[in-house]
């Protein structure tokens, strides 16, 4: 599972109508693909087909190759974000009290596969990045992962949080603060979708995060200011296998941003990121 990759982490006032739905756009096009790509770094593909309205990536499962390349659901602003030391300004976070999110990773699709010794890592993610108006204040990797006679972890599906909050070293560079890893073993849901909540809180500054309706508090980390703006990044990694006996089948990734879709209990207080209660 340590084979997740940690992209966002080591490379590099306004009015609210409360019953507007929130929303996040995955509108990242193919030319924008082409110019990160260009840039260097690992690899990416638009994953397809991506649903602007569900907030939704679709990924078919390839040999991840001698170049691997990653499948994504994301925004424009999020892909074309030209270095870590910039502030992202993408979707506005409004409330300033706690504010949430929730993640499906669907493998559904992968749930009655029989995988005897096959040599089986499959994940899927989202890496979520949160600024304020100064920097940017949080990295998160959260990984939905499935892993099969490797050696770094015993068979089974988990969940994983890689967690950075920043600072300013003595010449001015956004450097690590704060850095949290959780690696959590999971059973399955019935029906292969595993659901994750976080919730960021603008008072103390802390991610909680909430895996299949259980609530886990907080991570060990503690960001300097409140978010003012958060972008998200859906991925769907290659597997490492030729033989893959997941190879030709489809996982998915969504984005729940409107706190009326939200299924989890959260802290009193909690809005979505646009600021609605309910």
């Amino acid at each position: 599972m340590n084979k997740i990759i940690l992209g966002l982490l080591i490379s590099s006032g306004l009015s609210v109508n409360t019953y507007a739905a929130c929303t996040y756009n995955f509108d990242a096009t193919p030319a924008q693909v082409d110019a990160k790509n260009a840039s260097g770094g690992r690899q990416i593909k638009l994953m397809s087909p991506i649903s602007i309205a569900e907030q939704k990536g679709t990924a078919t499962i390839t040999y991840i190759g001698s170049v691997p390349v990653d499948q994504v659901a994301t925004s424009g602003k999020m892909i074309s974000m030209p270095s870590i030391q910039t502030p992202l300004v993408d979707k506005a976070v409004v409330g300033n009290k706690i504010v949430a999110a929730e993640f499906i990773f669907d493998a559904s699709n992968l749930k009655n596969v029989v995988l005897g010794d096959s040599y089986e890592i499959q994940q899927m993610a989202f890496q979520i990045l949160g600024a304020s108006n100064l920097k940017n204040e949080i990295s998160l990797d959260l990984g939905y992962g499935l892993i099969n006679k490797d050696t770094s972890l015993a068979d089974g599906n988990y969940v994983t949080l890689t967690g950075v909050t920043t600072k300013r070293d003595t010449s001015g560079s956004v450097v690590a603060k704060d850095v949290d890893r959780k690696v959590i073993p999971i059973m399955l849901p019935t029906d292969g979708k595993v659901r994750v909540g976080l919730y960021f809180n603008q008072v103390s500054k802390q991610v909680g995060y909430i895996i299949n309706g259980t609530n886990y508090g907080y991570l060990n980390l503690i960001a300097e200011n409140a978010l003012k703006n958060i972008g998200f990044n859906g991925v769907g990694i290659q597997s490492p296998n030729p033989n893959s006996k997941f190879l030709g089948k489809t996982v998915s990734v969504q984005l729940i941003t409107n706190k009326a879709n939200m299924q989890f209990t959260y802290p009193t207080g909690t809005t979505d990121i646009c600021g609605n209660a309910n």
